[in-house]
């Protein structure tokens, strides 16, 4: 169907991806609106789930629960008004009336009949996200240990992997949607898409005049992102810069609109540079003292344009923490001091008023609020509290900080006053926004919009010749799939609850079983015990990572480590009595272990640094891999010197290898793809067994009897910039 149209008293304009009522917008995601159009032009009849499968994604293989997401998105969009029905066992059907709007003159396409079938199938309502509510679940899906639960229940490490998705979706762990929250923000509103080129727009950046934005274009099939200019009466944008092998990020306008700074980021260094607003090569202007990903954490001007504040690490395990660099005569200053175990503190943004700095400090990845501090150098107060925040932007008033967050509810854009008090949910603008910039003067706001296509892979290493084939797919994050021990079911964690969760499912994705109900508390990292009877994972239910126990069957985790430490990526010991992770504690990166009994008394075990450990069967010698260092090394459980056994996985992907009976499975990169690869331990010597297709995520499995190996893949992802006029 092409062409604005009506659904009950709802226009649809497809162009734009939009619903609008009472002078209220709504934006859907792009395969959303597929979704509706496809049902739209046959008012009345049942499509199949295949049908739809097919017409909306015909070039990649999704579960039907993508599809059950689409129809619950439609069906919030449209404020649970009776639009859409389901035949259940079919498809669906539209049963609202369908008018088409052409040259003013309302034509009625069809007019539905009437039906009694339920509108909502309990499976559907699953995935609504604002209220959680229980599967229809088989009652015995799987065989004894696992065991349905009674109800539903709903990295730190992956560093350089977290800086790719920064370009996609301008965050640390992409990741996900939410259940709504409440706003106060309801219109009037007017939104239009400011970009729909191909490929992902974000870190966007206003002029001082409001009239221009400058953001970062990750163009299809390109591996540095560059920065581009608009006006927004204009539809061409313009390179900033010479196109270059390097990540051009995080641009902000000077205060005189005469220059640009940006992070420049290639494989060796990162650099602040400014350049001319009207072009140029740009002059790098300072070194950061590491090259890390988490320095993509935003760029910030000085009110009189005098300096610039960004964060910087000393080490690459170290804390980000805030400096100012005088542009006068090069010097910086400190600005914060996070505590030392801290990740540290990240995208400051000055008032526009230029007296309060607002910047986002975190324990961990997953845990991170807002603070504010006076300028030049003030007190420092805390004015969020308990979930992820990031990307800030302070109102035009300077009384308010406009943020992306997962609280509640979708990665959306909240509100919070500046000096503190309950953040408000900003509806209008609707799921999935994120990175939001507000214009000094004309009442703007614009931010990105991101979709993506997740999946679970399992490959047969017994069939040379064998594809890898897509287990489970979701919209959201399905990722770190661990085969149980008697290789019949797999865990994995998912954001496909409305928060990250440790989930279970057959060993060929059918069955999916929710075990945790953590909302907020970001559990991942699932290792099954060698019987089968419990699995260990690490969550944040103190502001910290920690490692925690729960039933196969699902349930409350048991916590087995605790402090003001980070503990994450727990493994297994081959008799089930210790459980091996990666923890600051020490003040670095080192591999620990700690009984699974009720003594709880953590023991390091490594001194030159480890991330992610796994335990020979003979359970005589400890493999694993650093936080800041290519390779895996080799040293005897009870210590010893380490060796270094080969050169991979990359820096910041140590959780991508496994061990198995016939030796290390691992994922390096080739090129510019990253390949599965089978080790001698004791050589080091490698042999590719297959280039992957798409971008692998977290973590991968071998089964028990060596046949089969899962890992978790990114299919697709897209991001795009949409303005929003008249916001106050």
């Amino acid at each position: 169907m092409r062409g604005d149209f009506r659904v009950g008293d709802w226009i649809v304009h497809p162009s734009l991806n939009a619903l609008e009522r009472d002078g209220k917008t709504v934006h859907l995601e792009p395969k959303v609106m597929q979704v509706l159009l496809t049902l739209a032009s046959e008012p009345s009849e049942v499509f199949t789930r295949e049908t739809v499968q097919r017409q909306v994604w015909p070039d990649v293989v999704v579960g039907e629960d993508v599809l059950i997401r689409a129809i619950g998105k439609i069906r919030r969009a449209f404020h649970d008004d009776p639009v859409i029905e389901t035949v259940p066992k079919v498809g669906y059907r539209l049963v609202a009336p369908v008018v088409r709007e052409s040259d003013g003159i309302a034509t009625e396409i069809r007019e539905p009949q009437k039906s009694f079938a339920p509108l909502l199938t309990t499976d559907e309502a699953a995935h609504v996200d604002a209220t959680p509510v229980a599967p229809s679940l088989p009652i015995h899906p799987f065989p004894d240990p696992i065991k349905v639960p009674a109800s539903r229940r709903p990295l730190i490490w992956l560093v350089a992997f977290a800086a790719v998705l920064l370009l996609v979706f301008a965050t640390f762990a992409i990741i996900s949607r939410f259940y709504r929250g409440h706003s106060t923000q309801t219109g009037p509103y007017v939104t239009r898409p400011f970009t729909t080129d191909p490929g992902s727009q974000i870190q966007t950046s206003f002029s001082p005049d409001g009239k221009s934005v400058a953001y970062v274009w990750r163009k299809d099939g390109k591996s540095y992102g560059q920065i581009y200019i608009r006006s927004l009466n204009s539809e061409q944008p313009t390179r900033l810069t010479p196109e270059q092998p390097a990540d051009q990020l995080n641009p902000v306008w000077s205060p005189d609109g005469g220059q640009i700074a940006f992070v420049r980021k290639d494989d060796n260094h990162s650099s602040i540079v400014v350049v001319p607003s009207s072009g140029g090569t740009g002059d790098e202007i300072y070194t950061l003292p590491v090259n890390s990903a988490r320095e993509y954490g935003g760029l910030a001007w000085t009110a009189d344009g005098a300096g610039l504040i960004f964060p910087q690490q000393n080490t690459l395990e170290g804390p980000s923490y805030l400096i100012e660099l005088s542009l006068r005569d090069r010097t910086v200053q400190s600005i914060t001091a996070p505590p030392l175990l801290w990740d540290g503190d990240f995208f400051p943004t000055v008032s526009p008023d230029g007296r309060t700095l607002a910047f986002v400090r975190g324990s961990e990845q997953f845990a991170r609020d807002i603070y504010v501090m006076s300028l030049p150098s003030g007190p420092i107060q805390r004015i969020t509290r308990g979930r992820l925040a990031m990307s800030l932007a302070w109102t035009e008033d300077s009384a308010s900080i406009v943020f992306s967050s997962s609280r509640n509810g979708a990665l959306s854009l909240w509100r919070v006053k500046a000096t503190g008090g309950d953040p408000q949910r900003l509806a209008a603008v609707g799921d999935d926004a994120y990175a939001p910039a507000i214009a000094k003067h004309g009442h703007r706001l614009i931010y990105s919009h991101g979709s993506a296509m997740w999946g679970i892979f399992a490959i047969d290493l017994a069939d040379k010749s064998a594809a890898p084939a897509v287990i489970l797919t979701s919209s959201e994050q399905d990722a770190a799939p661990h085969i149980s021990p008697a290789g019949g079911h797999i865990i994995f964690q998912s954001w496909r609850s409305g928060s990250r969760e440790i989930w279970a499912a057959q060993v060929d994705g059918s069955n999916p079983v929710q075990l945790t109900d953590n909302p907020g508390q970001s559990a991942g990292d699932p290792s099954w015990s060698p019987d089968g009877e419990l699995i260990a994972l690490d969550a944040r239910l103190d502001s910290f990572a920690h490692i925690y126990v729960i039933n196969a069957s699902g349930g409350k985790p048991r916590a087995v480590t605790s402090g003001s430490c980070n503990d994450v990526a727990p493994s297994w010991s081959p008799d089930g009595q210790y459980l091996y992770f990666g923890s600051n504690r020490s003040g670095s990166w080192q591999i620990w272990r700690v009984p699974v009994d009720d003594s709880h008394v953590p023991q390091q075990i490594t001194t030159n640094g480890g991330m992610f450990a796994m335990v020979s069967g003979d359970g005589q010698r400890i493999y694993y891999t650093k936080y800041t260092s290519a390779g895996l090394w080799q040293q005897p459980v009870v210590g010893g010197r380490e060796r270094k056994v080969f050169d991979g996985p990359p820096a910041g992907y140590p959780d991508y290898w496994t061990l198995s009976r016939d030796g290390v499975y691992a994922l390096s990169i080739v090129g510019q793809q990253f390949a599965l690869s089978r080790i001698d331990p004791e050589t080091g010597q490698a042999r590719v067994l297959d280039l992957l297709k798409y971008s692998p995520t977290v973590g991968l499995s071998i089964s028990p009897d060596g046949k089969k190996m899962v890992y978790s893949g990114l299919i697709s992802a897209s991001s795009h910039l949409t303005l929003v006029e008249d916001f106050r």
